[in-house]
């Protein structure tokens, strides 16, 4: 490396280009600590102008590039996150998601598509399963020899088989204009791994299916993958899969979540593409509610998170609601008759809605708007 350093230091640079650059923020959904040294390396090569790209960035991540760059006074060029023509939907995963998926695939005949899941077994087992179905699938994963590998991706490229199954290491570089379906088979740990997925279909303008296969027992075993880790890093995985997980559960426009996490605004209330608006789910009225989660939400002050309202809410003694005195607030339990899930769906349609802000500096505090 210091000979790469002391080589650029002989030439004129023009200037840097750094790519997926979402990859120098903890945050971000594809961390690589590498990333952190690009400043140090590009002050000793020489100062010249840096433009820094990725397709996923939220307001936090944003935010990390430009501190580490040292580019805060930079202009920020940002295009919408709108993928208009791609239609979201998210099932329920239950004991027949194999059968479910072959079923899904057969009415996608004759279209290309990508079957995502988390591990390499999975990839395999799912591929064998699929083929046994007479549709032509093959495997992908980073423990494949290079040759296989080349020659499976090579195959769906040229539509030599209709379906790749594969964990994330396949999609970099991928530039098939056609692909006509994304499915889940896993929920991904991260709603920026998954916008960045299910941007691979429909590239050509044309229509492009979404479809995840949700359950939470995935979610409990993505958790379990975390322990063991450092606490810092299963704290980020932690917000980053709360996410996801709140994407899955929500009853209001996909579309709208994914842009609003994003950090964009879609202000109709339909988009008419994702399953939400297409099939709604029965509402209830939850002003009193709603009034109720914000009213503690002032009271206990902007150095919480989501959990620990929730846990306020519905009289959850934690050993943080202890350290604070929160059990001893006239308010405390006050929302116990309702679940979690149901306290959940109200802070999020909170912040969507903007009465309640997202901590850009701490990311995962919340605040009243």
């Amino acid at each position: 490396k210091e000979d790469n350093i002391a080589f650029l230091r002989k030439i004129k640079i023009s200037f840097y280009a750094i790519d997926e650059a979402h990859c120098i923020s903890e945050w971000g959904h594809d961390f690589r600590p590498e990333y952190r040294r690009i400043h140090p390396i590009v002050e000793r090569i020489g100062k010249a102008p840096i433009i820094a790209l990725t397709a996923t960035a939220t307001p936090k991540v944003q935010r990390d590039i430009q501190k580490n760059l040292d580019m805060m006074d930079a202009t920020v060029f940002k295009s919408s996150f709108n993928r208009s023509n791609l239609y979201y939907e998210v099932r329920q995963k239950t004991d027949d998601v194999d059968k479910d998926l072959v079923r899904y695939i057969r009415t996608m005949e004759g279209k290309s598509g990508i079957v995502y899941c988390l591990s390499r077994k999975t990839v395999e087992d799912l591929a064998a399963t699929v083929c046994v179905n007479n549709i032509q699938a093959l495997p992908y994963h980073a423990g494949m020899d290079a040759a296989t590998r080349s020659a499976n991706q090579d195959a769906f490229l040229m539509e030599k088989a209709q379906v790749i199954v594969a964990t994330i290491a396949f999609g970099m570089g991928i530039d098939k204009p056609d692909v006509r379906f994304v499915v889940h088979y896993d929920i991904p740990k991260s709603l920026e791994g998954y916008y960045q997925e299910t941007g691979r279909a429909g590239r050509d303008g044309g229509e492009g299916q979404c479809i995840s296969f949700y359950s939470q027992k995935d979610i409990e075993r993505l958790r379990k993958f975390q322990q063991g880790k450092p606490v810092s890093e299963q704290e980020i995985s932690n917000q980053l899969l709360f996410e996801t997980q709140s994407y899955a559960e929500a009853s209001i426009c996909r579309r709208k979540l994914i842009m609003h996490y994003f950090g964009e605004e879609y202000k109709q209330d339909n988009c008419g593409n994702c399953d939400n608006c297409c099939n709604p789910k029965p509402k209830v009225e939850a002003k009193r509610e709603m009034k109720l989660a914000l009213e503690i939400l002032e009271e206990i002050g902007d150095k919480f998170k989501i959990d620990h309202l929730v846990s306020v809410l519905m009289g959850k003694v934690t050993a943080l609601i202890k350290s604070y005195n929160h059990n001893k607030l006239e308010v405390f339990g006050a929302g116990q008759d309702k679940d979690a899930r149901f306290w959940n769906a109200v802070i999020r349609q909170a912040l969507i809605m903007g009465f309640v802000d997202k901590n850009i500096e701490n990311y995962g505090l919340i605040s009243i708007n």
